[in-house]
Formats: structure tokens, C-alpha cells, sequence
């Protein structure tokens, strides 16, 4: 397969959600459905449907054999769709996550983006993540680096001491509630501060590009993580389990995600108190 030509068309497909993105945002989302699915927390939206549509359909016409693993059920597409990530294994999937961070999206909160990554045998080969309100696409090729807008990011380390560094809240299994906020605390007292912001995509992207020295969630799905975990790693950063062991595609890991150093500090202290 040519994954430079695929890379750009993913790219521009990526690019093209973001523009129904902002459409619908301009229209101040007049035309967006709202629904939930597992909970009071688990939006979402007639625009995560159409731009997962949208999506499956072209990135079929590339690769007409493909499968994907996606965050929305589309029931057109139903066929080509996967529900076991060890699935993940065997020939080309798309993990596709149409809108990350689609409660901002719902309330105006401009921080979401889309997220494309493309497996081969398993092994991710390509990811593509898309922030339309900044306009930055941050786009890896296994093996080649990440460029974010075209420039290429570079390689470097950090103490987490002089990091801000960012957690997620895991907000669909409440059983996570109290040892997340346990281990924001410990991220408060190991780094220069805090954030939380609601789409782990883009938390993955920014600590890529060094915005973050350090990101950390108890519980995601393989379309929250699959692009930006490629993304960070092009880039020198550690992508694993929270608890530092390998992180596979597979039914709601922990995800660790930062620059060598920074993510040994952060282990030291928080196998001490797991």
C-alpha cells in the first residue's frame, strides 16, 4: 500500500469533517440532535452520525476491503463495522472517533477534533487528528515522525517538575471517579499544574507538541487513543498503561501518555501509593 497517498487523503478527509464541524457550530447548532447513549454523559449527535457516515463511506473507496472500529453506530455501514478489538488484527481497519470531545462540541466549548487512525495487521501505520477551531492537523506515518500544519515536530525530553500536565476523567464509568481524582492530585504535586480538557485525542496531540509534558486516563476506548497514541510517539513520547505496562487495542485500558522522563517521575510516585 502507498501510505503517503493514503496519508494525505486521510488528511483531507479529516480536514472536511472539521468543516462540517464548524458549519454546524456556526449555525449555532440548530441543527444538531442531541442524544445519550450509556449515560447521562455519553453524548451523542446527529453531526458525530453524519460525519462518521461521511467517513466510512470514502475511506471504503480507498481501501473497498476495509473494516472499521467506530465510536457511533451507523446502520448503513453496519457490516463493515467491528465490536471486538482483537479484530483489529487481521487486515486494514479505521478506527474513526467522528467528534472527540463531543460534550464541548454540544456546549460551545470549542476544544474537539477528529480523530482517524488507519491499522494494518494490527500495527497502526497512520494517524490523523484534527482540531477545526485552532485549524491544526496533526498527522503521523509509522516509522516517519508527526507534523503538525506540515511542520515536522521534533523529538525532546522533560522533568514533569516544570510541565503542566493534563488527566481525564473517564466520565463514563463512574466507578473511576475517586481514583481519577487521586491521581489528579498526585499530578498537581509532581508537575507546575493541572489541566483538564475533555477530548483525550487532542490531550495526546498537545503533549506531543510539548503543551503538555504529561496526560493521564483511567479508562478509554480504542477510537479515544488510536491516532494520537501514533501522533505522540512519532515524537518520542511513552504512550502505555497508566501503570506503565504495554497498551494494546483492547475494552477500556488506562492510558499513560508523556516524555520519557516525565513519565518515569510520574511512575515512581504513583506505584508507590497504587
Amino acid at each position: 500500500m502507498d501510505y503517503v497517498y493514503l496519508q494525505k487523503q486521510i488528511e483531507s478527509l479529516a480536514l472536511d469533517a472539521g468543516s462540517m464541524i464548524l458549519a454546524a457550530d456556526t449555525s449555532d447548532l440548530r441543527d444538531v440532535t442531541v442524544d445519550t447513549k450509556s449515560g447521562r454523559r455519553d453524548l451523542v449527535t446527529s453531526m458525530d452520525l453524519e460525519i462518521q457516515k461521511m467517513l466510512m463511506t470514502e475511506l471504503q473507496k480507498l481501501i473497498p476491503s476495509c473494516r472499521f472500529l467506530c465510536e457511533e453506530a451507523v446502520p448503513a455501514m453496519q457490516t463493515a463495522m467491528i465490536t471486538n478489538a482483537d479484530e483489529i488484527n487481521r487486515g486494514v481497519c479505521f478506527i474513526i472517533d467522528p467528534i472527540d470531545g463531543t460534550a464541548n462540541f454540544v456546549h460551545g466549548n470549542h476544544h474537539s477534533c477528529t480523530s482517524i487512525a488507519m491499522t494494518v495487521d494490527g500495527e497502526t501505520q497512520i494517524g490523523v487528528v484534527y482540531d477545526p477551531y485552532l485549524d491544526e492537523l496533526f498527522s503521523a506515518r509509522k516509522g516517519c515522525g508527526c507534523s503538525l500544519n506540515g511542520r515536522l515536530l521534533p523529538v525532546f525530553d522533560t522533568s514533569i517538575k516544570s510541565e503542566i500536565t493534563v488527566f481525564g476523567t473517564a466520565p463514563y464509568d463512574d466507578a473511576t471517579n475517586a481514583p481519577t481524582f487521586r491521581l489528579a492530585h498526585l499530578l498537581y504535586e509532581l508537575s507546575a499544574d493541572v489541566r483538564r480538557t475533555g477530548s483525550a485525542a487532542l490531550d495526546c496531540c498537545w503533549t506531543a507538541c510539548g503543551r503538555f509534558g504529561l496526560y493521564a486516563e483511567l479508562g478509554l476506548s480504542s477510537w479515544d487513543y488510536a491516532a494520537g497514541k501514533l501522533i505522540a510517539e512519532e515524537t518520542g513520547c511513552i504512550v502505555s498503561k497508566i501503570d506503565g505496562t504495554s497498551l494494546c487495542f483492547e475494552e477500556r485500558p488506562s492510558i499513560l501518555c508523556g516524555r520519557p522522563s516525565a513519565v518515569k517521575e510520574f511512575l515512581d510516585e504513583y506505584c508507590k501509593n497504587a
